[in-house]
């Protein structure tokens, strides 16, 4: 199954190329501009991805970088299109601008790594157990909490969201899981073990690997916080993708990326392994004990 082209990595790859052009033709944000006839801010924001430029700027920022490959700019008009199509999800008015960026680059990623510490990740999750943590955990710290409205169609883009775990995406899923998300009742027991038995469903995809980071390891790199990484299509940087109270983090910078990506693999050599993984994820569901 191939997966359409995310708008949100086009715009990236637009940018980019933008830029690359620009710096290898010796010329500044302020010389460019000018020869568009606009700002240096507007030109910024093209090549930060903020704003979509028109064909006709591209074309004219070719000729003036002194592109002459006519395959190549027929290319970068191309993305212009692409760059200013719909996600799925903008048929939500749920998802805010950040939610949407982290979706698009998701949609694209040839491969996800993720350390969770606290919950499972939403890629992850069953129906109910969304649900309810997006009730008890997210709606309290919000301005304005959801309405059972929101909460449905907030599922709705989680479930939509995780039909990139199809063997046939051709994307792959790598996650060390803290013990401790597993030993969180979300909801009640009853939704807790539906949510491990999915959880050790998905294990045994070819294209998805989960280990679980049991208490007795003691201290460990990812209790400075849970993370994702997610490698992009080539010309777009990876990026590291961080969620907490205060807003979500994208982290580009190319040495970031790599110290995130050794701390992962630091993880996966302490934790379990996969069978073993399946195997206390079994145990920890039939332990689990109803409300009296």
């Amino acid at each position: 199954m191939a997966r359409p082209p995310s708008p949100t990595v086009r715009r990236r790859q637009l940018a980019n190329a933008l830029r690359r052009l620009r710096l290898n033709a010796g010329f500044t944000l302020e010389e460019a501009a000018a020869h568009l006839e606009t700002s240096a801010a507007t030109l910024s924001r093209i090549e930060t991805q903020v704003r979509v430029p028109r064909a006709r700027d591209v074309r004219d920022l070719c000729v003036f970088y002194g592109v002459n490959d006519a395959d190549q700019v027929a290319e970068l008009i191309g993305l212009v299109a692409s760059a200013r199509e719909s996600g799925w999800w903008d048929a939500y008015s749920e998802v805010g601008e950040q939610y949407a960026t982290f979706i698009g680059l998701e949609v694209a990623a040839t491969s996800i790594q993720i350390f969770e510490g606290l919950v499972m990740p939403g890629l992850c999750q069953t129906e109910e157990y969304a649900r309810h943590y997006l009730i008890d955990a997210i709606s309290p710290g919000r301005d304005h909490a959801f309405s059972s409205h929101d909460i449905e169609k907030r599922v709705e883009v989680r479930l939509e969201r995780q039909t990139i775990l199809a063997p046939s995406s051709g994307m792959r899923y790598a996650l060390v899981l803290d013990e401790a998300a597993c030993r969180r009742i979300v909801g009640n027991a009853q939704i807790m073990r539906q949510q491990l038995h999915h959880l050790i469903n998905l294990s045994e995809a070819p294209n998805i690997t989960v280990q679980l980071l049991p208490f007795s390891k003691g201290s460990h790199p990812g209790q400075q916080g849970s993370f994702t990484i997610l490698s992009l299509p080539q010309d777009v940087s990876d990026v590291v993708y961080l969620e907490s109270l205060a807003g979500e983090i994208f982290i580009e910078d190319a040495q970031d990326v790599v110290r995130h990506r050794r701390v992962f693999e630091v993880l996966q050599q302490i934790s379990l392994d996969e069978e073993a993984t399946r195997t206390r994820l079994a145990v920890i569901a039939s332990n689990l004990e109803d409300d009296p």
